[in-house]
């Protein structure tokens, strides 16, 4: 790959026929732009000019130029790019530099323990079911890829994800290169990229690609689509924050001036001025400034915090004196004379203007306020859904939102796993959509929100079995138990599915005790009807999709 140059003299990506299109496996790249739209009709016929296209930028007399102009940005539509952004590297060490600040490194923390959680197996998250109208070969070996995935990303060691997710608040982009085998069938491992090193471009003969360092021919590596994962914080405006703790900066700042203020003030007032009045009385003008300038090097006084230690240098010291003597020119009376001067500080128990600041820095975190409650022990847990505030409610939908992005990190490579596994399957969006993982949660939110709309459902589900009809001199209920169940439950099929399973399995747990003649007396006599008995040895038998319960 490092031969392939997609550059022209001048440095500009351009094609030419003669550049070898099989360094790239054709295997990788019939599934390298699968979530990407960089369909040549659709980029062809685009008339616009794009959100993130520049309208007076200079325009090349070359079809292609445009082709790829309008390629990259449609992946500028989707991500924010740091190498187009020239003060990133910049940015980023600020950004890493703010990130080991005690209030900022809580926030961080807090942040990533939400979006990240462990189970006692070391999964912070598991795939999601897929159709049963797809063959079992299909969905076995989706579980068999995302466990592998998993695996060979580093993440069953319980604290790679955490880590991943504490870079991607701090930096704002994560990115990683999928490595394959020599027959580029099976991924077998993962690399971890700089983001900001890595541009978006387009080949019209290969399709889409990520370039590395491409203003260097010696550290210059192509991509394609296919062996980068790329995952973005921000989106792609002048207004958006690169990253969460780039959203920090500015409280933090203040916070911290009133701070540093607040400690200075203190410090320097505190301390007890003996003024000494030194008498000038025939002294000619040169002499007195001599002696003012002499006394001014003497004791003027330079004090410097650092805030890295949280510390105050007085004239280059840590040691504070407690005393201070000053000398200073009297007028004409010619009488040396001391008195002490002892300001008055700053009351430190005035705490509101820096309350006010801190619950700033705290609102601009997205944490909860309540959890920052110290004598509740960072807040009192919801006992119901409807006790949960507002700012929770926020709080969990900006974490679902940090999900979705990191997410990419694990579903790209199985989507690509799968389509290497069943071409058949790469043009079926409804299976692609369908790839997806769900995350582990500690978040109490979720779990009230869930029972407590099962609880109101299954209230909804008792008041309609109660209604009844009479028909001659019969009275049975009014609506059939599956029509409520269908209309208020609303199970998807896989739940169906799922809850009868488990309806076979207490009923094959139940028989096997008896052993096998205590089976065929349940099917007899046993209490169970024999439409129902015959439904729960068929899915004991292992047929999933065997139904036959009635609820």
């Amino acid at each position: 790959m490092a031969s392939y140059n997609p550059f022209n003299d001048q440095g500009e990506i351009g094609y030419s026929e003669q550049q070898n299109t099989g360094l790239f496996s054709r295997l990788l790249r019939q599934v390298s732009s699968f979530g990407m739209n960089y369909d040549d009709m659709v980029i062809k016929n685009q008339v616009g000019v794009g959100i993130n296209e520049d309208p007076t930028s200079s325009r090349s007399s070359s079809m292609y130029d445009f082709f790829s102009r309008r390629a990259i940005s449609s992946v500028l539509d989707k991500k924010s790019i740091p190498y187009l952004d020239k003060s990133y590297s910049d940015k980023k060490r600020i950004l890493r530099e703010y990130a080991i600040k005690d209030e900022i490194r809580d926030f961080v923390s807090i942040i990533a323990d939400e979006a990240i959680v462990y189970d006692d197996d070391r999964d912070f998250c598991e795939p999601k079911s897929i159709s049963n109208d797809y063959p079992t070969e299909v969905i076995d070996k989706y579980q068999e890829i995302f466990e592998r995935v998993y695996n060979r990303m580093g993440f069953a060691d319980s604290i790679t994800a955490y880590n991943y997710m504490k870079d991607f608040l701090i930096d704002g982009y994560l990115a990683i290169e999928i490595i394959y085998d020599d027959k580029n069938k099976n991924i077998i491992g993962f690399n971890r990229l700089q983001a900001d090193t890595l541009v978006p471009a387009y080949d019209k003969a290969i399709g889409s690609l990520w370039i590395q360092y491409p203003e260097d021919p010696q550290l210059r590596r192509i991509f394609l689509d296919s062996q980068i994962v790329y995952v973005s914080y921000s989106a792609q405006n002048d207004f958006s924050e690169v990253s969460y703790v780039e959203g920090l900066i500015r409280p933090y700042n203040q916070l911290k001036i009133l701070e540093q203020t607040r400690i200075m003030f203190n410090i320097l007032n505190a301390s007890i001025y003996q003024v000494f009045s030194i008498p000038v009385k025939g002294m000619s003008r040169q002499k007195v400034e001599e002696q003012i300038g002499q006394l001014i090097a003497d004791y003027s006084e330079e004090v410097e915090w650092d805030d890295s230690l949280g510390t105050i240098k007085m004239n280059g010291s840590k040691h504070l004196p407690y005393n201070k003597q000053l000398w200073f020119p009297e007028g004409d009376t010619g009488k040396p004379s001391m008195e002490l001067s002892s300001p008055t500080g700053h009351d430190l128990n005035d705490e509101t203007m820096l309350s006010w600041f801190y619950k700033a820095l705290k609102r601009a975190s997205k944490i909860p306020l309540g959890r920052f409650e110290s004598d509740q022990g960072g807040g009192n847990v919801a006992n119901d859904a409807s006790e949960m505030t507002r700012d929770e409610i926020k709080f969990h939908n900006f974490v679902r939102r940090l999900r979705a992005n990191f997410r990419e990190l694990i579903v790209k490579p199985i989507k690509i796993q799968l389509m290497i596994e069943f071409p058949e399957l790469r043009a079926d969006e409804t299976f692609l959509n369908q790839i997806d993982v769900k995350f582990n949660s500690n978040q109490v939110f979720e779990e009230w929100k869930k029972l407590n709309n099962l609880s109101k459902k299954a209230e909804i589900v008792s008041t309609l079995t109660g209604i009844t009809i009479t028909e001659g001199d019969e009275e049975r209920p009014y609506f059939h138990m599956d029509y409520i169940m269908d209309r208020i439950f609303q199970l998807s099929p896989e739940e169906k599915a799922e809850n009868e399973r488990y309806w076979a399995k207490s009923t094959n747990s139940g028989s096997s005790e008896e052993g096998e003649e205590g089976v065929d007396d349940m099917s007899d006599d046993g209490g169970m009807d024999d439409d129902a008995g015959d439904d729960a040895g068929d899915d004991a038998g292992g047929d999933d999709d065997a139904g036959g319960f009635e609820f």
